[in-house]
């Protein structure tokens, strides 16, 4: 209810039945103002009831609650422009399906984009390498009378290099190891490894005294000479035509070897060759009877100098050993139960 005033002195009247005004004794009428008279502060009542500063609180209230609705939206909208600027030492938030990648201290070289993972698709742990595993092949030697295949190793050093036309090249039958020990008692023991690499120092030797380059060592092209000295022990036989009528050539190409060279415009095709037969020794005592009672033994240095010096006193071999375009060389060694060395060596 509406608060009285007196109409004469603007006294605000204590009771609501009061007759008379406390403050001048002027008598009140049964309906008062309900307005003080010139006090501007306390403004008309409105129609309601409900003064004017009570509107203005609803409205500040209104205001506050929309911005409270509104926050988040607004935080959404400003969040999304300001990601794309983020240091990188700052975390963001990650967007659905993607893996956060911390870049604190690691170096990334490359993201592909591209390849991002989708929401359904977990992220990979780790990338895969863009370099092919390659495995090193290498040459397997195996006793006969089987052929083992093999995977070639003999990448040649020299340009240009011979090509290897198999993908898996055919091995010829390399010497057992128990053709390595005489049969004869008394017999040292020569290394075939230490044989063929001392033959191979020697004619370098020789070419670099003739003025020419030196051949490298093609371990590939070494297995073919090997499987041919090892036929001539198994068959009996001294010749570069083995029994089955095949050359050289014949059997590069049958082991993916064919040794190509193109020089000064001119081609040249297939594997050459040397050969040498000697013995352990390079002499032997006997009994009027004719029976061997010692022998002297040779060493390896002995028998590979005796091999290359023959080859040299020869104009074919020597020909060979000093022919300008060969690059690649292999020297192939084996022994037979009666002492004998038979040595081939092929250039290419």
């Amino acid at each position: 209810m509406a608060r009285r005033f007196c109409s004469k002195c603007g006294a605000a009247l204590e009771f609501s039945v009061q007759k008379f005004c406390t403050g001048c004794g002027a008598p009140i009428p049964d309906t008062a103002p309900a307005v003080a008279p010139g006090n501007p502060t306390s403004g008309p009542a409105t129609g309601t009831g409900i003064p004017v500063w009570g509107f203005v609180l609803a409205g500040i209230l209104i205001l506050g609650v929309a911005a409270i609705l509104l926050l988040p939206y607004f935080a959404q909208v400003t969040g999304a422009g300001d990601r794309t600027s983020l240091p990188q030492s700052q975390t963001g938030t990650p967007l659905p399906g993607v893996t956060p990648i911390s870049t604190i201290g690691t170096a990334v070289t490359a993201v592909a984009t591209e390849n991002v993972p989708s929401a359904t698709t977990p992220a990979p742990t780790s990338l895969p390498s863009t370099t092919p595993s390659t495995p090193v092949p290498t040459t397997t030697r195996m006793p006969p009378p089987t052929p083992t295949t093999a995977v070639s190793t003999a990448e040649p050093t020299a340009e240009p290099t011979s090509v290897i036309t198999l993908a898996v090249t055919q091995v010829p039958p390399q010497p057992p190891s128990s053709s390595l020990t005489s049969s004869t008692p008394g017999a040292p023991y020569i290394d075939p490894a230490a044989l063929e690499g001392r033959v191979h120092e020697l004619i370098n030797v020789q070419r670099g005294q003739n003025g020419l380059s030196s051949l490298s060592y093609d371990p590939f092209l070494a297995d073919i000479a090997r499987g041919h000295s090892w036929d001539m022990v198994t068959r009996n036989f001294f010749e570069h035509i083995n029994p089955d009528g095949l050359l050289a050539r014949d059997r590069g190409l049958a082991a993916g070897y064919p040794c190509i060279r193109v020089v000064k415009g001119g081609s040249y095709n297939g594997i050459s060759e040397n050969l040498y037969q000697g013995n352990r020794y390079d002499s032997y005592y006997s009994n009027a009877g004719g029976i061997i009672t010692s022998y002297n033994w040779s060493s390896v240095d002995d028998i590979a100098e005796r091999a290359v010096t023959g080859w040299m006193n020869s104009p074919g071999h020597r020909q060979n050993i000093l022919t300008t375009r060969y690059q690649l060389e292999g020297i192939g060694v084996s022994f037979s139960s009666d002492n004998k060395i038979y040595i081939t060596e092929n250039f290419c």
